[in-house]
């Protein structure tokens, strides 16, 4: 049997595994549940996200109306401190010098709302800012026109226009967002704005116009044309704010056009309207600007309510997208976090059974069935072995993880009933091998005492030389059975009750092998080993000589060596073979410490099973490795409790003793040299014929080794029954006289090569 095993070349290109690593990750239930929970979830924080940002628009609309509200009321506080100057300065141009503390006075509220509106401006924000910043620069030549004013060097028609130009263009200025704004009140709000600063531009304008028509006391053709415009811009304004204010701020308009004063200055206007021919008006001043200055205050109170109306309406849109744009940042957060914990409660749900699922195959592949493959192979009847009925606590469950344990349940319980199945199939074909390996070693021990017996009867030695080829084959054939026997777990019948020496041991395993003639032994000490074993050990030395043999090169030798090493006794096999790579030698060195089952591997492997049985049953440590040049050396320690103490008395010459001296001896009759070639005295060197086989033909006559044929069932001489081995080893006796004989021949050539060859 061969014991050297050859890894198989491997051809051809493997796969990358990395992509279907990657794909397997992608692929994983963690990956798949992101993937399924974030989709929704992204949704919901895009549509979240979406509405803050909705609400940030709106937000910053709000503050951008706020911001654009005080622009404009800022702006219409100029221009209402402007109307007051130009009237008044209109005054003092027809010839009213008492206007003149008045004309300061304002000059001064004038200059401060213009501060006020500059500092509106330079905080930004406001929507209209550049539009109103445009307007402010036709106030640049206010301080001209002031000067001009006071000298007397600017006529009225001009200072009116200057004065109407920078209002009118603050106006529309103040005016430019209204269509701006996506709240319909706060637009309606500021329309109404922009429409009563006409009319309230218009009303001004008609004040400071007829102040100085009345100062001068008539119209001229100029003034009359100027007055009528005005006052009809000052009605369409009127008549257009009916129409966009709210009916609380037109009702608040109505009535301060019902007021005394207003309907004095009404008075006063009919009466204008008369003058067109130029005649005398004879109108006081002073009651016509007192009169319309109440009307236009009026006017600005209701603007003011308004400019409030607009203001509280643009901080109420700005706190509703504060509190919305909060809300909606929120419920975003909170859909995240409950997405988040979703994704985590759903991830638990599925992956802590999963876990556990995990663990409880682990268990069963590393404890329950190992545990339970125990309980099989140590039952005397593997059939009654039962799988153990623990139950999983996900079997209670009422979802699909609880189908998922049955299943996981019964593949553990089948795999348990398909284990007692094989070992109840293993455990008949054991008992089957070992009843074929007992018939087979019956036989071949009958048959090695039926060639012993031909043996003593036959004389002729052609024909005995044929029995001696029989009875290797046969002796071969025993240690087959042998190894079937061992293979199941028997041992052989072949035990002996006294010490053996380490040198019968040698020859016993050189016999038993093919080519017994390529084996030398360099060296052997004495030693002795328990009968018990040497009959397994020198059957463990045979396999492994045998594999030795088989992966040599035929012309070459194999040597052994036996050397004791203290309280172990060490033996050497090396080769000259191919040798073995580092993967087949670390795999045939487990098979050879009995850490593999033969049923596994395929037959021609059965060799190193043969050696890890019989050594891990006997203790011996076998081990293969690199020979010093090339081959493979096996190398076998027997420990200490296979060595037997030497007898008292002196060993008998001819055994191992002359073995271990590495040189050539004549041993006694019945021990054989090394490499299983026997030696006997050598007989007087005459004529010899030879059979063709090497052995040497009996002359006729001669007697000496003739022994008389016993009858069947007959007692053997002197009452000695002789067992197979011994018989055998007598046979060894008489082939290694013979070749001894054919060796001393003159001229002839030896039979098998020797030691010095």
């Amino acid at each position: 049997m061969s014991l050297r095993h050859r890894a198989p070349a491997r051809h051809g290109k493997t796969s990358d595994p990395a992509p279907r690593r990657r794909f397997a990750r992608v692929r994983t239930i963690r990956a798949r549940m992101a993937l399924i929970l974030s989709v929704p979830t992204v949704l919901l924080a895009g549509l979240s996200i979406l509405g803050v940002a909705d609400q940030t628009r709106v937000t910053r609309q709000a503050d951008a109306a706020v911001a654009g509200v005080e622009l404009v009321l800022a702006t219409q506080e100029l221009i209402h401190s402007l109307q007051r100057e130009r009237g008044l300065t209109s005054g003092l141009l027809g010839g009213e010098t008492g206007y003149r503390a008045q004309v300061d006075a304002q000059r001064r509220r004038s200059d401060e709302s213009r501060a006020a509106l500059d500092r509106l401006l330079a905080r930004g924000g406001s929507p209209g800012a550049g539009a109103v910043r445009a307007a402010l620069g036709r106030l640049a030549e206010l301080g001209t026109t002031r000067g001009s004013v006071d000298a007397g060097r600017i006529a009225r028609p001009v200072m009116l226009d200057f004065y109407t130009a920078a209002i009118t263009a603050l106006n529309d200025a103040a005016a430019g967002g209204d269509l701006t704004q996506p709240d319909p009140e706060l637009r309606r709000g500021l329309a109404a704005l922009s429409v009563l600063g006409r009319a309230k531009e218009a009303t001004a304008l008609e004040r400071g116009h007829l102040n100085g028509v009345f100062a001068v006391g008539s119209f001229t053709q100029d003034d009359y044309l100027r007055f009528t415009e005005v006052r009809a811009t000052k009605l369409d304004a009127f008549a257009q704010f009916s129409r966009t204010a709210t009916p609380r701020r037109a009702l608040a308009l109505e009535s301060a056009l019902r007021t005394p004063a207003a309907v004095t200055a009404a008075a006063y206007e009919q009466r204008a309207l008369g003058g067109a021919r130029g005649e005398r008006l004879g109108l006081n001043p002073p009651t016509w600007w007192d009169a319309m200055t109440t009307v236009v205050d009026d006017m600005r109170t209701v603007q003011r309510g308004i400019g409030d109306d607009v203001r509280a309406r643009a901080a109420q849109i700005e706190t509703g997208a504060t509190q919305r744009l909060a809300g909606y940042a929120a419920a975003a957060v909170l859909t995240l976090v409950a997405a988040l914990l979703v994704w985590l409660s759903t991830f638990r749900s599925i992956v802590r059974p999963l876990g556990a699922l995990a663990g409880e195959a682990r268990d069963a592949a590393e404890r329950r069935l190992p545990a339970a493959m125990e309980r099989i192979q140590a039952a005397e009847d593997p059939a009654t072995v039962v799988p153990d009925s623990v139950r999983s606590e996900l079997a209670r469950r009422d979802d699909e993880f609880a189908a998922v344990t049955e299943a996981l349940d019964h593949l553990r319980e089948t795999a348990v009933r398909l284990a007692v199945e094989q070992a109840v199939m293993r455990r008949n074909t054991a008992e089957s091998l070992a009843n074929l390996g007992r018939r087979n070693q019956n036989l071949v021990r009958r048959q090695l005492g039926f060639i012993t017996a031909l043996e003593r009867e036959e004389t002729d030695p052609d024909q005995l030389a044929d029995l001696f080829e029989l009875d290797h084959l046969a002796t071969r054939m025993r240690r087959n059975a042998e190894s079937l026997l061992v293979l199941v777990g028997e041992h052989g019948p072949r035990r002996r009750s006294g010490p053996v020496a380490v040198g019968d041991v040698l020859r016993s395993a050189f016999a038993e092998v093919e080519d017994y003639r390529r084996v030398v032994l360099r060296r052997a000490d004495d030693a002795l080993v328990q009968g018990s074993a040497a009959a397994e050990i020198s059957h463990l030395l045979a396999e492994l000589i045998e594999n030795a043999l088989a992966f040599s090169p035929p012309e070459l030798e194999v040597e052994v060596q036996a050397r004791g090493t203290g309280a172990e006794y060490h033996i050497a096999i090396v080769d000259q073979g191919v040798g073995m790579t580092p993967e087949a030698m670390a795999t045939a060195n487990a098979r050879l410490r009995g850490e593999q089952n033969f049923l596994v591997t395929p037959a021609r492997n059965l060799g190193h099973y043969v050696v890890g049985v019989l050594a891990a049953r006997l203790g011996i440590e076998v081990r293969l490795h690199d020979s010093p040049l090339n081959g493979v050396t096996a190398r076998v320690a027997l420990p200490a409790n296979l060595l037997a103490a030497p007898p008292a008395k002196p060993v008998p010459a001819g055994s191992a003793a002359h073995a271990g001296t590495g040189r050539r001896a004549a041993p006694e009759p019945g021990h054989a040299t090394a490499a299983g070639r026997v030696a006997v005295a050598s007989p007087p060197a005459d004529d010899l014929a030879t059979t063709r086989n090497g052995l040497v033909k009996r002359r006729p006559g001669d007697r000496a080794l003739r022994r008389p044929a016993r009858p069947a069932g007959s007692p053997a001489p002197n009452g000695v029954e002789r067992s197979p081995g011994e018989v055998r080893s007598m046979l060894d006796d008489l082939r290694s006289g013979v070749r001894r004989a054919q060796q001393d021949r003159p001229g002839g050539p030896p039979a098998y090569p020797t030691e010095s060859d």
